[in-house]
């Protein structure tokens, strides 16, 4: 059986898009390849991924957008050089170094787009509060980077048209990029009651609730979302905002509500397990998710799947679950809270639209399966599972002569001698 190395700068206990769709598909892959994970030691916990060989490599304290900068190391090379292909996850100091190394010793890569990288850096270092350099001009610089790492793979995934038209734009053959739309498990996230989550947070049976879950963090915009909710009270005074989720900006976004809508009922939860994670949609009526950078989400869609009518932020593009004023409605600017707060009022007055952009929704999920998506994966990972392997000492010779691999390894050996902190 072939060996399959995937590489992901994310890891339980974190809670993310990456690691659902680890969790979703990795049981499936097994059946094909033998697959080792390489990725932060966050935690010792490998029960989420049971028969994976799970490789565990040092990361950062130091946060940067919820996210802590894994090192690579020796583990990760060994990793790969046992691999026959390696599936990168993200663009991140583990998934580039991972590139790198890979195309060092001629394996064929893959990678699945999930990220935006400007955009994540952009918020990991606040520059759009700091300005160091315009927009276009930062967005320019990292997609110099990127590209130089995309040159060297040899198969995109992607599960959106957003990413699609990214790599495009980065000079990605399109014979390069294979579409493997997300899917949600609609057997697991179904319409329930949710009248003992209501029971648990005091909210009345009758009430209506919108909801939000998922991290709290700036990418995700909560911040509107809760600006938004004055405007909604003066119209629905008695409405419940449900914020389910944890993050770094948690504390930050409570004084937020205490202070733009001191007399509305708001509920923060904290972190959700993804286990409770049906219960907490059973109790919402309307799901809010008006994300700055990610166009289909698996929180939507399992709210989709749950019947719940959205607001999300537009995406009409080939290849979107959506389709406005069928099964969601769009925010066509996600930063402006009264068009945010129109279409949550527009919802919470109108019961027989609500169930109807429920309904639709549901049947939007019933099209996807997990099944079809990992058929795609193996369709492409098939495709570059023979290409041509490099000898031993060409790989050793390309290792040694690759300057950014280098100079990361005499870093870490006089960081391990304690000569330098990180």
């Amino acid at each position: 059986m072939a060996r399959l190395c995937v590489v992901a700068d994310t890891y339980p206990p974190k809670k993310d898009g990456v690691i659902t769709f680890l969790r979703s598909v990795l049981p499936m892959l097994r059946e094909h390849y033998d697959i080792t994970l390489v990725a932060p030691h966050f935690s010792d916990d490998r029960s989420t991924f049971r028969g994976v060989d799970v490789v565990l490599t040092p990361y950062l304290p130091l946060e940067l957008a919820n996210y802590y900068p894994a090192l690579p190391n020796a583990r990760l090379a060994a990793a790969i050089r046992r691999s026959d292909i390696v599936l990168v996850n993200d663009l991140a100091p583990l998934g580039a170094a991972a590139i790198t190394i890979a195309s060092a010793m001629g394996k064929p890569i893959a990678v699945f787009c999930h990220h935006d990288e400007a955009t994540m850096l952009a918020k990991a270092f606040k520059l759009d509060a700091r300005r160091f350099v315009p927009v276009s001009t930062f967005r320019s610089m990292v997609d110099v980077i990127v590209r130089r790492y995309y040159s060297k793979v040899d198969i995109f995934f992607v599960a959106t048209s957003r990413f699609k038209h990214k790599l495009l734009r980065l000079g990605i053959p399109e014979s390069k990029i294979i579409f493997a739309p997300f899917a949600i498990d609609t057997a697991r996230f179904k319409p329930e009651s949710g009248s003992e989550m209501r029971r648990r947070y005091g909210i009345p049976c009758d009430a209506r609730v919108v909801l939000y879950l998922g991290r709290m963090s700036h990418e995700k915009n909560v911040e509107t979302i809760i600006k938004a909710i004055p405007h909604v009270v003066k119209e629905v005074p008695d409405a419940y905002f449900v914020f389910a989720g944890g993050g770094a900006r948690l504390e930050e976004y409570r004084k937020l509500a205490a202070e733009v809508a001191p007399h509305a009922n708001i509920i923060f939860t904290g972190w959700v397990e993804w286990e409770d994670a049906p219960q907490y949609y059973a109790m919402g009526d309307v799901f809010v998710f008006p994300s700055l950078h990610e166009a289909q989400a698996f929180v939507a869609m399992e709210a989709m799947a749950c019947e719940l009518a959205l607001v999300v932020s537009r995406d009409d593009g080939d290849g979107s679950y959506y389709r406005e004023g069928e099964n969601c409605l769009f925010v066509d600017n996600p930063l402006d809270e009264r068009e945010v707060a129109e279409k949550m009022l527009l919802l919470l007055r109108d019961e027989k639209l609500r169930r109807r952009l429920g309904k639709n929704a549901r049947r939007s999920m019933l099209v996807y399966s997990w099944e079809s998506h990992v058929e795609r994966l193996l369709q492409g990972l098939r495709q570059i599972e023979h290409k041509h392997r490099l000898s031993r000492k060409k790989r050793f010779k390309r290792l040694l002569l690759n300057k950014y691999l280098t100079a990361g390894a005499v870093l870490l050996y006089w960081a391990s001698r304690g000569k330098i902190g990180i």
